[in-house]
């Protein structure tokens, strides 16, 4: 990957799991409803709230409440893969560093569990059981693309670019080098038979908001997953996302508004019938200005990806 040597154990490094108690997990949200904000952004040229410029993500957090007994990071865990917040090498941290929110992002439910089928949870479990097999590794460690709403949760190895042009918003993002162009002209979607990994994207503007309506999935990837879940834990105590499927009946709406000059607070409700027992919703800020001499970087995803190697050939190359 593009700022460090990675393996295939570090596609994430935002918080993964909550380090206060389930009680502190399960408070709700302070950040407020969808598009509430005092400030108010200029216009492009054709009207659309300007949101353009180069952005890095924003703080880091627990995504979801844990169905179980909350992880207990083993004696002497630092910050890498037993902690329950994870980075992958002393120092790293997301350019907004840890919110001040205690809370998930989960906002509904009110107690920040992902609503699950029991299948769901059956399968979460099998694949955070069987992380020594590739075929149930994270589709973002076998370097697929990360999927929507994933692709804009907080990794300190990603950061975006939005550019805003008539009659579209483009989003660039520096994994995998992923690009969405949202068309903002009121086409219709693509044909139902038509599948995708990031979905197909039609958005408009309500007010200051950026509203994104998400269809057409496919089932190979996953639509969330923030940081690491820590080796060995359970799914029952991962706070982090990993681990949940999707159907080609996700649907997901997106809105993006602005909070203040620097900052992009993003919010997604998913539905999938398949999935879910009914739909659920988060909300954190995803983008944070970036440095003036910001860019994107070149994303190697599968170089010195030793553990997949080792998986699919039984040979490991360092040796």
């Amino acid at each position: 990957m593009t700022r460090f040597s990675a393996s295939s154990a570090a596609v994430a490094i935002a918080c993964a799991l909550a380090t206060a108690g389930a009680a502190a997990q399960k408070q709700p949200s302070a950040e407020g409803k969808a598009g509430a904000s005092a400030y108010k952004p200029s216009r492009t040229p054709d009207g659309q709230p300007n949101i353009s410029g180069m952005w890095e993500p924003g703080p880091g957090r627990p995504f979801e409440s844990p169905r179980g007994a909350p992880w207990k990071p083993p004696a002497g865990a630092t910050g890498a893969n037993g902690a329950a917040f994870t980075f992958f090498a002393p120092g790293d941290q997301l350019p907004g560093g840890r919110s001040t929110e205690k809370g998930p992002m989960i906002f509904d439910p009110a107690d920040g569990i992902i609503p699950l089928q029991p299948w769901a949870v059956a399968k979460r479990d099998e694949i955070i059981a069987r992380q020594d097999k590739v075929e149930y590794l994270d589709p973002r460690v076998r370097c697929l693309q990360a999927g929507v709403p994933r692709a804009n949760l907080p990794v300190f190895y990603n950061s975006y670019q939005i550019l805003q042009i008539p009659g579209a918003v483009v989003i660039l993002y520096e994994w995998n080098h992923m690009t969405r162009v949202i068309p903002l002209d009121g086409r219709p979607h693509l044909p139902a038979s038509i599948k995708l990994a990031n979905g197909d994207s039609r958005g408009h503007a309500e007010g200051d908001t950026l509203v994104v309506d998400v269809t057409n999935f496919n089932d190979e990837v996953w639509p969330v997953g923030s940081g690491a879940p820590p080796e060995g834990a359970p799914a029952s105590a991962l706070t982090s996302g990993h681990g949940i499927v999707q159907s080609d009946q996700l649907h997901v709406v997106e809105r993006y508004w602005m909070t203040d000059a620097d900052t992009i607070r993003y919010e997604a409700r998913l539905e999938d019938p398949k999935v879910y027992t009914r739909p659920w919703s988060f909300r954190f800020d995803a983008f944070k200005r970036g440095q003036p001499n910001h860019q994107l970087f070149e994303y190697a995803c599968h170089e010195g990806n030793r553990k997949n190697i080792q998986l699919l050939t039984g040979v490991d190359i360092e040796k």
